[in-house]
This record gives structure tokens, sequence and C-alpha cells, in this order.
């Protein structure tokens, strides 16, 4: 994995600048971190997730599923370190994660392969590919296309929890909100899901046919079909 990430394998014993982003690896699990933080490491846990359901996440539900009994085919075009997906995979779903930085795709492979020793259904319903979102929707298509775009940097969003800092120090911020909006109209069969800050403008200033707003977050819900066809 080193190798493929283009990283150096040190001792334990090796310090390194006070700050600097690692990754840790330990009894089988990958992690992120901090050198010399006296804070765990942030690693991608879905068999404690599945174990221990969210509080909260009925508005992704409805915003995916429109509240109905259906089976869907998700894309989760920005996974991130795949809290939703672990949501919409814990009511059914089968979910394709796509996240193109390299060693957060790394911490997603090593959670899955975790996955599939403790629950080999579930981990069925999961897959991951480490590439460009945009690209990746142009040659894939499934039922719905779920987003996430990071929070902007305002010092009041998610972003503030010790994880979200760590990814947002790793990821930056993107700016290609048009292209990916657009990619995943293209791909999705029934609908474009969005996650924002409530008080957030439209992704690419584009309004939703629909808004699910909860306290802190909405999900902008762009309709394509109707998902009472799959129940005809």
């Amino acid at each position: 994995m080193a190798e493929r990430l283009g990283l150096t394998i040190l001792p334990e014993d090796q310090s390194l600048e006070a700050g600097s982003l690692c990754l840790y690896w330990k009894e089988d699990v990958l992690s992120l971190g901090r050198a010399g933080s006296r804070e765990y490491p942030v690693a991608v846990d879905f068999v404690r997730a599945l174990q221990q359901r969210r509080q909260g996440p009925e508005l992704l539900i409805k915003a995916v599923t429109g509240n109905l009994s259906v089976k869907l085919a998700v894309i989760d075009a920005t996974a991130g370190l795949g809290r939703d997906s672990a949501i919409l995979l814990g009511r059914g779903l089968a979910v394709t994660m796509v996240e193109q930085n390299p060693v957060v795709a790394a911490l997603l492979e090593n959670a899955i392969d975790r996955l599939k020793l403790q629950d080999a259904e579930a981990a069925g319903r999961l897959s991951l590919n480490s590439a460009d979102a945009a690209d990746y929707l142009a040659q894939h298509r499934a039922d719905v296309v779920y987003l996430d775009p990071m929070f902007a940097a305002s010092g009041k969003s998610a972003l503030a929890k010790k994880d979200m800092q760590l990814f947002q120090h790793l990821l930056g911020h993107g700016d290609e909100d048009s292209r990916l909006l657009d990619a995943a109209l293209a791909s999705a069969e029934y609908r474009v899901v969005v996650k924002r800050a409530l008080k957030a403008p439209p992704l690419a200033g584009r309004e939703p046919g629909v808004a699910i707003k909860g306290k802190a977050v909405r999900f902008d819900v762009y309709p394509l079909k109707s998902l009472k066809q799959l129940n005809a």
C-alpha cells in the first residue's frame, strides 16, 4: 500500500515534525492522524457504523428513496469518509463509493476489507472506485447519484470536528461544482441528491426540485423520474 501511494514506511520510534499528516497501520486497521497529536487517528469503520446506526439519518433516506420501500443502486460520488454510504448500506441499498483522493480511498478500502470478515452480505453491496467523480459518472449509471461536496470553510460547519479538519487539510476545497452536478444529472436514472449546509446556496446555483431540511443540513433533490415506477 505504501508503494502504491508513494509513501515512506517509517519505524514506530522515528519522530516526525509535529502536525505532519501520517497514515498508521495497527492490527490491520489503517488510520489517518497527525504526528505528535494526543488525539487518536481517524479510521473508517463500516462494521461499527452498521452496528451503531447514527441518529438522525431519516432525512437522507427520505431524500434518496422518497420513503418508498425500494432497493436502489446508489453512486456516492463524493464518498469521503463513507459515513453517508454506511447509512444507505444499512438500509439495504447497494452503494458504489467514488473517491478521488488515493489516501482517503485507501482508508475506505481497508474498511471494506474488514467489513468482509464480519458481514459478507453487506460488503457485497458496497464497492469502491478511486477515480475523479465526474469522469466516473460519465461512464456509469445508477438509480440515484448522491453528492456531498465539502462545506465551505466558514468556521461554523461540521468541519470543526477533528476528523473533518484532517480531511479538509488533506483534500482542500474543490471548485468544479457545475461539472460535477452536470455529470450526476446525466448519470442518474431517477434523481440526484445533494447534501448542503442549511444556509448554503444550491450547488452550482441550480435550484433543486425540492429541499428536505434538517437543523444543520438540507438535502436538495433533483428529480428526473418518479421512484414510484420501481414499485409498479
